[in-house]
């Protein structure tokens, strides 16, 4: 029974790491082939400095990420937490293909102990795929899946984590600013755009397994 249990969060986070990983990496790779690249930024932006560390927090939300399909037991709030994904990596992927943009500032060179973890960065990523913040979009996705489940100091301490990662990815010049609030705008579309459907089945689950025991204590 465990093993059973065990086995969709475990397949929800294979399936969907491995089409988020596919699905972005070839968004990047085709908007590097174009030509029609744009980029928007204001002059006040280029006053946010670099700072080396945040790469931590920035790429904590992986673990995050892995961990989420875990958390709690409820396969409805699994299936909601997925669609939400699917549903912020659909429409992020087509503002990239519709509105390419690219990061324009020029990262330091970053050695010690940050350096490889800069290179790994580098390695998988472009400066492309800009607006919305993907990062930031499933971020917010991410809120909303661990919050429920967490007690308040719990809470308040996943709440100033997640506000560090949403900072990060401006110091560790990985976007812009509009790329920020274009993620934050989609990500709390996707939940709430899922809440009330999800509560609406959620509601007629309990509703049937409470007649069901009804029924039992009758018979």
């Amino acid at each position: 029974m465990r093993v059973a249990r065990l086995s969709a969060p475990a397949h929800a986070c294979g399936l969907s790491s491995t089409v988020f990983v596919g699905i972005y990496w070839l968004a990047n790779r085709l908007t590097q082939l174009r030509s029609d690249i744009g980029s928007t930024v204001f002059d006040w932006e280029r006053a946010i400095p670099f700072v080396a560390w945040t790469i931590v927090p920035y790429l904590s939300i992986c673990g995050f990420f892995l961990m989420s399909f875990f958390v709690g037991r409820d396969p409805i709030e699994l299936r909601r937490h997925v669609t939400r994904l699917a549903l912020v990596l659909l429409v992020s992927v087509v503002c990239y293909a519709m509105f390419p943009l690219r990061f324009t500032f020029e990262r330091p060179a970053v050695d010690g102990v940050f350096g490889p973890l800069y290179g790994a960065l580098a390695a998988f990523d472009l400066p492309y795929n800009r607006a919305p913040s993907l990062h930031v979009a499933v971020l917010v996705v991410l809120w909303a899946r661990w919050g429920p489940h967490l007690n308040r100091v719990q809470r308040a301490c996943l709440d100033g984590w997640f506000l560090l990662i949403g900072i990060s990815v401006l110091t560790t010049y990985q976007h812009h600013v509009i790329d920020v609030l274009a993620g934050l705008t989609l990500g709390a579309a996707a939940v709430a755009l899922t809440s009330s459907s999800a509560g609406a089945q959620a509601s007629i689950s309990g509703e049937f397994s409470r007649d069901v025991l009804r029924r039992r204590k009758n018979s």
